[in-house]
């Protein structure tokens, strides 16, 4: 949004800042638009922070991020031979908001594992699914910005992010004006936990990934996986990086069988090898399940 601008913020008290936070929370924006969210948010919060930093290439090339798709969502023209078809939505099929992209915006969503990658695809048991594995390939160093909380299962291996975002928040604000680091720490928890609890249609979340990744500079968003405990972390990327920075390297084709608490168990059947441009299906094997680190049942 362009049209708004805080010349000079000028901080209430803290009890006030926090009811401020708390009447933004607790809105109902379900016949707002993004722009009136934006605004509101500004009204009440005064800035939206961006924590983040550059991941830079030459350690972040070579990994590989999982996305799914369920086979549900296609429609009868997709053509499942086309890598496209496994990547960011066309803006015109976004028809509602996600938790990281508003209406008619499309954003690319992976995670750092296969199995949060099934977990987080919502799937119900019996339901076909693809999974694509995506290596990163970058040209550039990117940045993200991060909504990892501060505390993070020690499992989670970008953990030791959301530790060090929140310890510059501290330190940067003791150089600059301590008294405001009450405000900042909770605007910051207030942004964390709208991207890892909020509900749909998710309006604060949603109106905060297109300021990050449509009006700043950010590249991708980083947030935990509720549907996981945190135990992972999800990606949220601007379609035009995944197009220049990261290639699809295979797609396995699977059913779910059993959906419990804290797991899904899930039949492969078909993979898809990329080569030279090309998805070549064959059948699965014992092998491919444990190339992804899945136990076999």
């Amino acid at each position: 949004m362009k049209n708004y601008k805080t010349l000079k913020i000028e901080y209430p008290d803290l009890k006030t800042y926090l009811k401020n936070l708390q009447i933004l929370s607790t809105t109902d924006f379900s016949s707002s638009s993004t722009e009136d969210i934006y605004h509101k948010f500004h009204d009440l919060a005064l800035t939206i922070p961006m924590l983040g930093a550059k991941l830079l290439k030459r350690k972040f090339n070579g990994h590989e991020l999982y996305r799914v798709r369920m086979e549900k969502t296609f429609s009868d023209s997709e053509d499942k031979n086309i890598i496209q078809t496994f990547s960011f939505p066309p803006s015109a099929f976004c028809n509602t908001n996600g938790r990281a992209n508003i209406k008619n915006k499309s954003v690319f969503y992976c995670t750092d594992q296969a199995f949060p990658a099934i977990k987080e695809s919502g799937g119900k048991l019996n339901e076909i699914g693809f999974l694509s594995i995506w290596k990163v390939d970058s040209t550039r160093d990117l940045v993200y910005t991060s909504s990892l909380p501060e505390v993070l299962p020690t499992t989670n291996s970008w953990e030791e992010l959301g530790t060090y975002h929140h310890n510059f928040l501290i330190e940067n604000q003791a150089e600059d004006n301590n008294n405001l680091l009450a405000h900042k720490v909770a605007l910051r928890k207030l942004i964390t936990d709208k991207f890892m609890l909020e509900k749909s249609p998710y309006p604060i979340s949603s109106m905060l990934a297109n300021e990050y990744l449509y009006h700043n500079k950010a590249d991708l968003i980083l947030y935990p996986s509720a549907q996981t405990f945190q135990d992972y972390t999800n990606f949220a990327i601007h379609p035009n990086v995944v197009l220049n920075n990261m290639r699809c390297t295979k797609i396995i084709k699977f059913k779910i069988t059993e959906i419990m608490s804290e797991q899904v168990k899930f039949k492969l059947s078909m993979i898809g090898e990329v080569v030279k441009d090309r998805i070549l299906w064959r059948k699965s094997n014992d092998q491919d399940g444990i190339n992804l680190g899945f136990n076999k049942i």
